[in-house]
């Protein structure tokens, strides 16, 4: 299984330092101050706007005019409402695909977002990317491993020659030549981070010559040489800052891989947060149905009782269409819990909730809307500091000044030095060929500059403009992040604060609803008798009852996808759930 792959060799892991914050339970979130909403002009110093660095604290705790003319009762109507913050997530699921009764799995935010940072395919697939790079870094800087060199060889030479015959007839040469050469050698190469070559070699020849008119002294003879040479550019691909380049680039896009997966891992957190969320809505939605469906036939039943002496057949009938208008309501509800259920799963990725499964997840926590203070110009802070797009810009940006510099030194002329120094011996063995090696009597040595200078040198000038041209771009990239961040900051921040203005307005449009059809139920005791025009109002007050308690719970789920959306704009969704992500192969 991945998951345990990524335990032990992916380039991240993902260290929980403390248990996530679950979003959906107000007792246990902080108040952060994340982001900022500023109103204030040049002109308005006196005014009631807050000042750019003042703070606002949502959703107000103020109770409004209807809450406190309704506070002596608010108990009572609490009891009235469909779908209670106390109420459990118990609910008929309808059929699943297999036609068979829906059954359901609990699982909370919480082990939602470990189990998405464990398996998400997305996750997984970014992280093999940092490794992938740290890879590509450290090949980039093996081009300064020594390199150890070493060859052998054996070499027969038998050659027939012309003789020599003096004036006796008698040859003065042999008709042959045979020589045997048996040679090796060692080679150590290192490049340096000035930009030059250092090699130190050495080589051994034994020679046996085979020849009757001449004797060889020393006969076989061993020669030694030892060699070390200096290959050094002085102008152009001079430099540890331009040698290092390659790795340099390399090493930034390592950086920017991780910040990739910083970014996967923001979206995948929000992404199940939010759908995570969206699943509550779902279930409080097809409560409300399911009340809607039994308060509607409790009615129905009430009319067909009295259909036989005051109701009529219109009353009876408008009443047995709205019952099954909300029967439809709540079997389309039951598919669309069951889809987002689904979205869960796939995000997850989990083997206690397979993709394929058709039991429903079932979430576990009640649906409140979190506290938070906001500023605009410490979200914006926030963002530039540690928002992974423009982070990666940030680096972009680093990487053009380094092929700048690069293709600067390109332009200078092509001036290279080479430095040779070689020690020859001869002896017996290979022994006394080095001691004559060390004795330094056979010393060669070579010294010299070459120089290369193209002429108009068009191709590197063209280079050098061709990279500070794509540093103009990467800048403009960058102020083009930051632009996008703000846009993406201000509407979060918006959301946040007409979510929570819906909260309260929600909110009370519902208890007045309650109130409204408290009153019915009340009118409902005293009256001597139900007219059918009286049950279709009852009915018209539920739907209505229904229709706020979903504006309510709507605008809550709305509130805190907004926050959620809010620390993934400012690059901070792991802080806020107490993550980090530990760079485990750094290189340099």
């Amino acid at each position: 299984m991945f998951n345990k792959y990524t335990k032990t060799s992916i380039f991240v892991f993902i260290f929980l330092l403390q248990a996530c914050v679950s979003p959906l339970s107000i007792q246990n979130e902080r108040n952060i101050t994340v982001s900022s909403i500023s109103q204030t002009g040049k002109n308005n110093t006196g005014s009631n706007h807050p000042k750019p660095s003042e703070t606002i604290t949502l959703p107000s705790t103020e109770a409004s005019t209807v809450q406190t003319s309704l506070a002596n009762r608010m108990e009572e109507l609490e009891a009235l409402s469909p779908s209670r913050d106390s109420d459990d997530w118990e609910i008929p699921l309808g059929l699943n695909l297999h036609h068979n009764q829906a059954h359901s799995a609990k699982l909370s935010m919480e082990s939602a977002i470990i189990l998405a940072i464990e398996n998400n395919l997305d996750i997984q697939i970014s992280s093999i990317q940092p490794q992938i790079a740290a890879q590509s870094t450290i090949a980039a800087d093996a081009a300064f491993d020594t390199v150890f060199g070493a060859s052998l060889s054996k070499n027969r030479v038998r050659v027939p020659q012309q003789q020599i015959i003096n004036q006796f007839g008698q040859p003065l040469s042999s008709s042959e030549r045979a020589t045997d050469i048996f040679s090796s050698s060692a080679s150590i190469t290192k490049k340096l981070q000035s930009g030059g070559t250092f090699l130190l070699s050495t080589n051994i020849t034994k020679t046996e010559s085979d020849s009757q008119e001449f004797n060889h002294e020393p006969d076989p003879a061993w020669q030694t040489i030892g060699t070390i040479e200096l290959n050094q550019p002085l102008l152009r691909n001079f430099g540890k800052k331009v040698i290092r380049s390659q790795f340099q680039l390399s090493k930034i896009d390592q950086d920017k891989t991780g910040e990739e997966l910083r970014k996967t891992l923001n979206e995948v957190i929000t992404n199940t947060e939010q759908s995570y969320l969206n699943l509550c809505l779902q279930w409080r939605l097809l409560q409300i149905n399911h009340w809607l469906l039994e308060q509607g036939e409790h009615v129905e039943k009430t009319l067909k009782i009295r259909l036989s002496y005051d109701a009529s057949e219109a009353d009876y009938a408008q009443a047995v269409a709205t019952v099954q208008r909300r029967r439809a309501e709540v079997i389309k509800q039951q598919s669309e819990v069951q889809a987002a259920s689904d979205t869960v799963k796939k995000l997850i990725n989990s083997d206690k909730h397979r993709l394929e499964s058709e039991r429903v997840i079932q979430p576990t926590e009640s649906v409140q809307a979190n506290p938070i203070a906001i500023s605009l110009r410490q979200a914006l802070m926030t963002a530039i500091e540690n928002r992974p797009d423009i982070r990666s810009l940030a680096l972009t940006i680093r990487s053009s000044e380094i092929n700048i510099y690069v293709a600067e030194n390109a332009r200078l002329p092509q001036l290279d030095m080479q430095a040779q120094m070689s020690l020859y011996g001869l002896g017996n063995t290979a022994g006394d060929g080095y001691n004559e090696v060390f004795d330094t009597d056979y010393m060669n040595y070579l010294a010299g500059l070459s120089l290369s200078v193209p002429i108009g040198n068009r191709a590197a000038d063209a280079n050098a403009k061709i990279t500070r041209l794509r540093q103009m771009s990467a800048i403009a990239s960058y102020k083009k992040g930051i632009q996008q961040a703000t846009i993406e900051i201000k509407k979060a921040l918006r959301d946040i604060v007409t979510s929570a203005a819906l909260i309260d307005a929600n909110k009370d449009y519902r208890i007045a609803q309650t109130e409204n059809l408290r009153a019915l139920l009340v009118e409902e005791e005293t009256m001597a008798g139900l007219t059918p025009t009286f049950l279709n109002l009852k009915l018209q007050t539920q739907s209505g009852l229904a229709s706020a308690r979903t504006a309510e719970i709507s605008s809550v789920i709305n509130y805190n996808k907004a926050i959620a959306e809010l620390y993934k704009a400012m690059g901070t969704t792991l802080l806020r759930h107490q993550m980090s992500i530990n760079n485990s192969n750094e290189t340099e």
